[in-house]
């Protein structure tokens, strides 16, 4: 195997490993010559190790003989790998002991974990230039070195293992009796024992199962020998047992709530603080649990109805409060969690808290002046430190960023937008290796025709392999190179980002605008039918719940058509919310701009379905295939039948057909239904100049560039209607604007990208 090829295979593997593509880590270590042994064993190890972690969370433990299979075959690996000589001080082989390390910490062997990780200098590995494949792994050894430090210091940790399986059997023995009066404080104390003692006393290999029995238990026993009255064993029918460690955990923290809501005090009064100080302490440990093990698994919903029930018991609590409203935000119920923050913060000072909320009011409400004054806020204190401030400075410039959007005023805009650059460089000088920092940056830098920076602060992005929005990232670049017309370069881009996003539906879409430019509009449509249409199938197929999950579904600000209140198909109970005001629909916006609301439910897909149909009637369009295009439109008029872009899609072909009085119609409709759209505005006034109205083309044409400073379509006609007015002077401004508009313009505009935070 020649040198370069195996280059290109370790590239590859490691590229897998950070993507998290294990089938491809499998094959690639496969494939890795001998002088490479090291890292072909550290990856297959790894490999089975993420396999069995991602097995046992999906399934709560799964199959205990395959998990315990994969472990014992991922440390053989990891030990071939340790046995390797002439490798002891490369990356790989330090990376190896801490991966061995990790397997001691899941079969319970504390003590060999930490031993384990003292053949390694982990501090002085921070110091080194690492791989971000070492750097992950070092970070999880902290943690796993951590956790086993604290297991062996706590009480439990100096017990021995079967000594706590012994404790774990009695305890669960205890609530196998029936209640009797005066115990049920006993049993919440021993409820929130159990529950620490499964979380973080045993590892998942060494938890077994409730052992029932019909049997006296001994705690019976003890109690009769002392002459009191015996507590009956419930039925031995009546008793759920939990099949895995996950399930008795849940279970016992949900008994430790029941009886907790019956015993635990809830009043004020002087005479009851000392109890009611005691209750708190409880609901403490038992919040911190529920926490704990509701986010591992996502259970967002049922962790804020816990919260709200125990706020009973101290609702001037902060920490409560502040699980309470992360709880509520992270259930996608964004009012409620606003408000719970809010009030947190009018009681004590939380940057931490203030971010999420800042956060909170850009991503989801739209509540930009809000989140501007926070971050204005807490910019202010100086005890604040400087990746806090970065944060507050990133929020800040994506909030006047997205002010830019929402007010049409011209010198506003300006004013929002020069603040937003001047924020967003201040969140770029306090850490320069942000990620999100130089994305957000390369596009305000891009939409205010700043090209070349936005070049160079993208590339920056890219060169970082561990950023989560490298479609983003990467798809940024094409419309900076489009906006260049390097349209070729644009689209080997896009077709090399598709390699690893190939049902990026926002990608597909620009691809399929490059191909009209660079190999015309009969490959734009083969391009069409072989990639966006199968996606229909895809998506009229796909189950509601598992559409979030599909790699087209990823959101983005400009390239999700959602439901309109005007739908004749959503049902007077739906709440939904017309926010054109506020974000508006702006030039050369793709079908989803066409509505803003928050409706979810069986209706989810209806808007990528209409995505395509839009780009394939446009196509169409290009083509002069009008019957073709109006098929389209059809498909999409049975989704969204009072879609202002449905207006717009029928003007425009029966403008080609020369129906200009029914295509003025349906142009003056797409206006009335969305008065900030754009492409409507334009389309209408150019037809009105055409058809001799020449006042009405120039009001539509000028509102047009108001709303848009950059639109050079509008520009370019009001000069051309002004050069036959014979008003030379003017026609020459607009055309000079046009050109100096038409040099800057990308292929697709920029909302289409994503800009929240």
């Amino acid at each position: 195997m020649s040198g370069k090829t195996s280059l290109r295979i370790v590239e590859s593997l490691e590229k897998a490993r950070i993507e998290g593509d294990w089938a491809s880590v499998s094959q690639y270590a496969e494939q890795l010559p001998r002088e490479y042994q090291v890292l072909r064993f550290v990856s297959l190890g790894e490999c089975l190790l993420e396999q069995r972690d991602r097995h046992v969370t999906e399934r709560g433990g799964g199959e205990r003989s395959n998990s315990l299979q994969s472990l014992h075959l991922a440390r053989d690996y990891i030990s071939k790998a340790l046995r390797t000589k002439n490798e002891r001080d490369s990356q790989h082989y330090k990376e190896a002991i801490l991966l061995q390390a990790k397997t001691c910490y899941i079969q319970g062997k504390f003590q060999e974990c930490v031993d384990t990780f003292s053949r390694v200098n982990m501090d002085s590995m921070r110091k080194e230039s690492l791989s971000f494949n070492v750097t992950k792994a070092l970070a999880d050894a902290y943690v796993y070195k951590g956790m086993s430090l604290e297991y062996l210091n706590t009480a439990y940790g100096s017990s021995t293992s079967s000594q706590i399986d012994d404790g774990i059997n009695r305890l669960r023995k205890i609530f196998q009796l029936s209640d009797i009066q005066g115990s049920e404080q006993l049993r919440l104390s021993l409820a929130l024992t159990l529950g620490e003692v499964l979380m973080q006393g045993i590892p998942e290999m060494n938890w077994t199962p409730t052992v029932q029995s019909r049997d006296t238990v001994t705690a019976c026993d003890t109690l009769t020998k002392r002459g009191r009255n015996t507590p009956t064993q419930k039925k031995y029918e009546s008793v759920f047992c939990p099949c895995n460690r996950v399930e008795e955990t849940l279970l016992t923290l949900l008994i430790s709530q029941a009886l907790l809501y019956k015993e635990g005090i809830v009043s004020f009064h002087d005479e009851d603080k000392s109890e009611h100080l005691k209750t708190r302490k409880q609901v403490h440990r038992l919040l911190n649990m529920l926490v704990l093990l509701m986010t591992k698994y996502h259970k967002f919903r049922y962790l804020s109805d816990m919260l709200e029930r125990l706020l009973k018991f101290s609702h001037d609590d902060h920490h409560i409060c502040v699980q309470f409203g992360l709880a509520l935000v992270s259930s996608n119920q964004h009012v409620r969690g606003a408000a719970v923050l809010e009030k947190c913060l009018s009681r004590r000072k939380d940057v931490a808290v203030a971010l999420v909320l800042a956060k909170t009011y850009i991503n989801k409400l739209n509540r930009f002046e809000d989140a501007i004054k926070l971050c204005d806020d807490y910019l202010g204190h100086s005890s604040t430190n400087s990746i806090f401030n970065s944060r507050l400075y990133l929020l800040k410039g994506v909030a006047e960023g997205a002010m830019c959007r929402s007010i049409r005023l011209t010198l506003k805009n300006q004013q929002y937008s020069k603040s937003s650059i001047s924020s967003l460089f201040q969140a770029y000088s306090l850490n320069s290796q942000c990620p999100q920092v130089l994305y957000h940056l390369s596009l305000r830098l891009a939409i205010m025709g700043e090209i070349k920076k936005s070049i160079r602060f993208t590339r920056k992005v890219l060169e970082n392999p561990c950023i989560s929005s490298m479609v983003d990232c990467s798809h940024l670049l094409v419309l900076v190179l489009s906006a260049q017309k390097r349209y070729e370069e644009a689209l080997d881009m896009t077709m090399l980002t598709l390699l690893n996003y190939p049902d990026n539906l926002n990608l597909l879409i620009s691809k399929v605008s490059l191909e009209k430019l660079v190999n015309g509009n009969n490959k734009a449509l083969l391009t069409c039918k072989e990639v966006l249409l199968p996606l229909l199938d895809k998506l009229s197929s796909v189950d509601v719940e598992d559409s979030a999950h599909l790699p087209y579904c990823d959101e983005w600000t400009g390239g999700k058509f959602q439901l309109s209140q005007w739908s004749d198909r959503i049902s007077v109970n739906t709440t939904a919310s017309y926010t054109g005001s506020n974000i508006g629909t702006i030039a050369g916006e793709s079908i989803s701009e066409s509505v803003d609301s928050q409706v979810g439910g069986d209706q989810s897909n209806w808007g990528y379905q209409a995505e395509v149909w839009y780009t394939i009637a446009d196509t169409f369009l290009s083509l002069g295939m009008i019957p073709d295009a109006q098929k389209c439109v059809d498909e999409i008029k049975s989704l969204f039948p009072l879609s202002h872009l449905v207006s717009y899609m029928s003007g425009r072909i029966q403008e080609q057909e020369g129906q200009q009085e029914e295509a003025e119609k349906q142009y003056i409709n797409a206006v009335t239904l969305s008065p900030h759209h754009i492409p409507s505005l334009i389309a209408l006034g150019k037809l009105q100049v055409e058809i001799d109205k020449p006042l009405l083309g120039e009001h539509n044409l000028t509102e047009a560039t108001k709303l848009g400073v950059a639109e050079y379509e509008a520009c370019h006609y009001l000069g051309k209607l002004y050069q036959q007015q014979g008003n030379h002077d003017k026609a020459a401004e607009y055309f000079m604007a046009s050109l100096r508009f038409e040099c800057s313009a990308p292929v697709r505009p920029y909302s289409v990208l994503k800009w929240t935070v």
